[in-house]
C-alpha cells in the first residue's frame, strides 16, 4: 500500500508539475502550450508541446495498478496569457488518479480556469 499511495501522489505531482511548466512556458514564449495525452490516452503518459507541436516534455505510460479518470479532454491548451483556451466556463477541469492496490487514496488533480493546477487527497467527485 505504501508503493502503490507513492505511485499515485508521484503521478499527480508530475501532471501538475507539466501542467505548470505548459502554462510557463505559453506565457514566456507569448503562444499557446499544450499538455496531450500520448495516442489518446492518459494512462499512456502524455507530452508537453509547443505551439508548433514540439515535444517540450513527455511522460512514460503510467503503472499497471493506476487508472486516470474524470476530465474528457483530448488536450490541456494554454494561452499566451497562461489561462485555459476553454476559460469561459465557470468549471475546473479535474482527473482522479487511483490505484487498484487496496489501502491507497485516490488523488484528485484540480486546473481552475486561470490555469493554476493543484492536488488534493481523494476522489474528484
Amino acid at each position: 500500500s505504501f508503493i502503490g499511495t507513492m505511485n499515485s501522489k508521484s503521478v499527480a505531482f508530475d501532471l501538475i508539475n507539466d501542467l505548470t511548466v505548459a502554462r510557463a512556458e505559453a506565457i514566456k514564449r507569448n503562444a499557446t502550450t499544450s499538455v496531450a495525452p500520448v495516442a489518446g490516452d492518459w494512462t499512456k503518459g502524455w507530452q508537453v508541446l509547443d505551439a508548433n507541436g514540439g515535444v517540450l516534455r513527455e511522460r512514460a505510460a503510467l503503472s499497471s495498478s493506476l487508472n486516470f479518470s474524470g476530465a474528457s479532454v483530448a488536450t490541456v491548451v494554454f494561452r499566451p496569457n497562461g489561462r485555459l483556451s476553454d476559460d469561459i466556463s465557470d468549471g475546473n477541469l479535474a482527473w482522479s488518479v487511483s490505484s487498484s492496490i487496496s489501502g491507497v487514496t485516490a488523488r484528485c488533480v484540480v486546473i481552475s480556469p486561470t490555469g493554476a493546477a493543484r492536488a488534493k487527497t481523494g476522489s474528484c467527485s
